[in-house]
Formats: structure tokens, C-alpha cells, sequence
């Protein structure tokens, strides 16, 4: 058993807690982009014995994180409680820590890798079946069942909205002043829908890779984290978003079963204005985090700058395309080779070829390929670094009217510019999109498919 593998306080509570020995641990992938994970078997004094999965947060100390905690728990003890029978299914919560951020559930049976299916009537029936249950979700009465940390649930989704808006403008402005996320909370706020509706209990983060598979049959939806009161049209949004990195079905497709299990229209503009918004909703602290020195470390570096560097590209394509504005070629300079770039290649092959392979921890093996990402980044910063710091520096120096003294002061003055709105936002946009540009170009070989990748069209 891998006792280092936890604290010795989680483990102390956990037991206490459950009244149960922890006789077993097994490093697992972790339950979202922050989490580690682990098998954990539980044996109780008269014998019995019960497989569960651990997710920790690997972000606990920061105190930003305790309301997604305090929310997901609250969801899994009410869907895995009294509203057991509402038609949607989650991993039984059987204990948690909120000192570590820890949640313990039942281990469900089957796998999540919905993309490794190929017979097209299991793929139908798993997708029907999912959108079934998040029609359920919504369907929970949330005025009969307020949950703890959500809110008063009779607080209007418009309202709500931009009251979040609002508050990542400042969050930003306050933690890593951001040109891309700026001129989007901008967009976001002025093109706020008109038209409200009624909150209802949402995922927060529903798509592939987050439900369990058994058969044809979704057996819980997983990662809560993002769990809300909210727009129902946001979960669908979540899915098409979740898309740019793993295939699902035709976002009309799921519209048409959305609509109906549920007898709610889809909005098709309202949906791609949330599928911007959700964006904004975690991409706003992920940046945070990679420009803070003193913020945790992420579960997988090479993972989050993957994500990181796809999703900013990706929102200011969605700006251009939700606006109608044409984006102009980007400033993206030639770079040669970097003097180390054979360095580089023969660390790749010997983690791809080598050690990969010999990896059995399941854990140590996701770290591994996540290092061969990170190791890819910084040969393109080898080779595109001081070419693509000038083209920036000279853009901003343009923009601003003067040199700033570096990439991280200048653009925050971009930023808080953009936020004052003395910028026109096809001046903006333009720039955020040169930028994108070169860190999808210094990403490239890390991003694979994903340097290009975009929402799949809507049949």
C-alpha cells in the first residue's frame, strides 16, 4: 500500500469519519484539472470491505477554492441522498476533508473514455441516456431543495450573470491583468441576453470525459466542482466546449434530445454566447494561477498549458466569429531552431520511447506524458522566444505609446486599457489575436491537433 501517498492527516480523518481502515491505496488520474486521485479500500471492523476513489485538490490552500468544495459536496450528498430517485446518477459520497479538500465516493463501475466506443447504437444510447440526466438535473426543484453554498436559488440567472462578469473583470484586473480576458468580459457584458430565465441547478462541467460508461448506460456524472444555479442552456454550452478536445455527437443532435427530455427550446445564439462565458468562468483563474509564482502547483503542468494555450486562442476566435469581425493575418515572426533543439528531441524520445512505456502507476505514467508537453513548450520558447518578445513588445509599445519595460507590465497596461474601453475593439482584438497566435506557435508540437482545433459545427 502507498501510504506516502496521502497525508497522514487526511488518512487520520478519513478513517474517523467513516469508522473504517484504510487497507489499501492505489494512485489513480486525478478527478479534474487541479485533482490527484486514488483507489482507496476501506475494511470495517466486522469485515466489510468497500472500494472507493479519492480525489484531492492539489490547490487547497488557496481559499478561492473552498466554495466549488463546499458546493460539490453538497450536490453529491443530496443527488447520492434525498434526491437519490431524481434520475441522476453520481458516485455515493462517502466521506470528504474539507482541510485537504478531499472527496471520497463509492468507486463506480466502467470507464469514462466515451471516444474509445465504436459501435454507433452503444454511442446513441450513452448519449440519450446523458442528456436524459441532465435533463433531470434540471428538472430539480431547487426552491423545494435549496443546497448549502449555492445562493438564494430565487436570484435571477441574468443577474446572476453579470454579477460574475463583473467580478472576474476585477479578479483579473487584481491578479494577472489579462489583455484576451478583458476585452471578453467586455463582450460578454455588452451583449448580456436580454431575455431571463428561471435558475435551475446546472453540472458546471458536463461533456465527454466527465460521466461514467457501463455498458449503454451513463452510470454518474463525475467533477462537480463547477456545480451552480444557472442557466440550464449553460450545461449544453459546457458539452460543446468540452468538444474541442474529445468528440461527442452533433451538437444538434444533443439539442434535439435536450429538447426532448426536457420540453425546453434550445437557443442555438444563446448557447454559443455561454459556451464564451463558461469559458471565461475557469480560464479567468487558471491564468491567474500560471502568471503566480506563489500559487499552487497544478496536477499537470504540461496538461494546464495545453488547455490554457487552446482555450485563450479559442476565445478570440469565438469573439470574432460571435461579433462578426474578420480577423487579420496574425504577426507571427519565422524563428529558427533553437541551439539546444537536438537536447530537447532526445529527452522527448527517451519519455516516449523509453520510460513511458515502462511506467505500471497509472498516475506516474499521466505525469510523465504531461512532462513531454512541458519539455515541448520550452523548446519552442527556445526557439521562438526573442522574436516573438520583440513583435509584442513593439505591438504594445504602439498601442500604448510607449515602451513598456516587459511583457508582464505591458500587458497589463494593455489590459486595464481595454477594461477602460479607450481601445476600439477590432484594435484589441487584432492584437489578442497575434498574441494567441505566437503561444499557439511556441505550444506547437505540444498541441498536436489541438493548434487547430475549434467548436465542431453545429450538424
Amino acid at each position: 500500500m502507498e501510504r506516502d501517498l496521502l497525508s497522514e492527516g487526511l488518512m487520520a480523518r478519513l478513517e474517523s469519519s467513516t469508522g473504517a481502515a484504510i487497507v489499501d491505496i492505489v494512485p489513480r488520474g486525478g478527478g479534474g484539472a487541479s485533482r490527484q486521485g486514488a483507489e482507496v479500500t476501506l475494511r470495517w471492523p466486522d469485515g466489510e470491505t468497500k472500494r472507493c476513489y479519492l480525489a484531492y485538490d492539489t490547490r487547497a490552500k488557496d481559499p478561492r477554492r473552498m466554495p466549488f468544495f463546499e458546493r460539490e459536496v453538497a450536490v453529491l450528498a443530496a443527488l447520492s441522498g434525498p434526491l437519490t430517485d431524481c434520475g441522476v446518477r453520481v458516485p455515493r459520497l462517502v466521506a470528504y476533508d474539507a482541510e485537504e479538500l478531499a472527496l471520497l465516493t463509492e468507486l463506480v463501475p466502467g470507464h469514462d473514455a466515451f471516444q474509445r466506443i465504436e459501435d454507433a447504437d452503444q454511442r446513441e444510447a450513452l448519449v440519450r441516456d446523458f442528456v436524459n440526466q441532465l435533463a433531470a438535473l434540471h428538472a430539480v426543484d431547487i426552491g423545494a431543495h435549496p443546497l448549502g453554498g449555492f445562493g438564494d436559488p430565487a436570484i435571477p440567472v441574468r443577474e446572476r450573470m453579470l454579477a460574475n462578469i463583473v467580478k472576474w473583470r476585477e479578479d483579473n484586473l487584481e491578479r494577472a491583468p489579462d489583455p484576451v480576458l478583458q476585452l471578453a468580459y467586455n463582450w460578454l457584458e455588452d451583449n448580456l441576453p436580454e431575455n431571463d430565465v428561471a435558475p435551475a441547478l446546472v453540472h458546471g462541467d458536463a461533456g465527454v470525459g466527465n460521466f461514467m460508461i457501463d455498458g449503454d448506460e451513463v452510470t454518474a456524472l463525475l467533477d462537480w466542482e463547477l456545480t451552480h444555479y444557472g442557466d440550464p442552456m449553460e450545461d449544453l454550452a459546457q458539452i460543446w466546449v468540452r468538444m474541442l478536445f474529445q468528440p461527442f455527437a452533433k451538437p444538434s443532435e444533443i439539442f434535439r434530445l435536450y429538447e426532448e427530455a426536457s420540453g425546453r427550446p434550445v437557443d442555438v445564439e444563446r448557447v454559443k454566447y455561454l459556451r464564451l462565458y463558461f469559458q471565461l468562468s475557469f480560464t479567468t483563474n487558471s491564468q491567474a494561477l500560471l502568471s503566480d509564482p506563489e500559487a499552487p502547483e497544478p496536477a499537470a503542468l504540461g496538461t494546464t498549458l495545453l488547455f490554457a494555450t487552446t482555450h485563450m486562442r479559442v476565445i478570440v476566435e469565438q469573439m470574432a466569429e460571435l461579433s462578426g469581425t474578420a480577423l487579420p493575418d496574425p504577426n507571427v515572426p519565422d524563428a529558427p531552431p533553437g541551439e539546444a533543439e537536438r537536447t530537447y528531441d532526445i529527452v522527448l524520445r527517451d519519455l516516449k520511447d523509453i520510460i513511458v512505456p515502462r511506467i505500471e502507476d497509472q498516475q506516474a505514467s499521466a505525469k510523465a506524458k504531461a512532462l513531454a508537453r512541458t519539455v515541448k513548450w520550452w523548446k519552442g520558447r527556445d526557439r521562438c522566444g526573442a522574436a516573438f518578445r520583440e513583435a509584442e513588445l513593439a505591438e504594445l509599445e504602439q498601442a500604448l505609446g510607449k515602451r513598456p519595460a516587459g511583457l508582464v507590465e505591458g500587458r497589463a497596461a494593455l489590459a486595464r486599457k481595454i477594461a477602460d474601453r479607450a481601445i476600439a475593439f477590432e484594435e484589441a482584438l487584432a492584437l489578442c489575436h497575434s498574441r494567441v497566435m505566437r503561444d499557439t506557435e511556441t505550444m506547437g508540437d505540444a498541441l498536436g491537433r489541438y493548434r487547430t482545433t475549434y467548436f465542431p459545427p453545429l450538424d
